[in-house]
């Protein structure tokens, strides 16, 4: 059997399945505790920077906002996205009340823990499958067998 066989896939798939639940898990308690102490602001875009994606362009805003306190930040630029932005678009950027450098425009906050939860629910399906298929043909999952 080559070092590729269905055991190796359903050891990867289950390991791959719990890494994105590990991310999704930290990144969603980290983003609930931003939502518990963090305000919401008109951002303006200053610039977008736009890259050739498999399936189109990404683009990367950065935007400026004013926070509560009257002084004026700026949010780099974290992850890509295929949604496509001009400069001087309006957009929700939320911020921590007490570190207003600490902000994430608004759609990235909702997205980024769901994403992540969900390639690592599709990882674990594909373990179980392959699973299913090692125990149906017979096949040890055991390590070193």
């Amino acid at each position: 059997m080559s070092f590729f066989g269905v055991r190796h896939w359903c050891y990867s798939a289950f390991a791959a399945g719990i890494g994105f639940s590990v991310v999704a898990l930290v990144s969603g308690a980290y983003f609930l505790n931003l939502r518990f102490h963090s305000l919401v602001a008109a951002g303006t875009v200053i610039s977008v920077d736009r890259e050739n994606g498999t399936d189109g362009y990404l683009y990367c805003p950065k935007a400026r906002f004013q926070a509560a306190d009257g002084a004026t930040y700026t949010v780099p630029c974290r992850v890509w996205v295929n949604r496509h932005f001009t400069v001087g678009d309006v957009v929700p950027i939320r911020y921590s009340t007490s570190d207003p450098n600490n902000a994430w425009p608004e759609s990235q906050v909702l997205a980024l823990p769901r994403e992540t939860a969900l390639w690592g629910a599709i990882s674990f399906c594909v373990g179980f499958a392959l699973f299913w298929y090692a125990r149906r043909r017979g096949i040890s999952l055991k390590p070193f067998s």
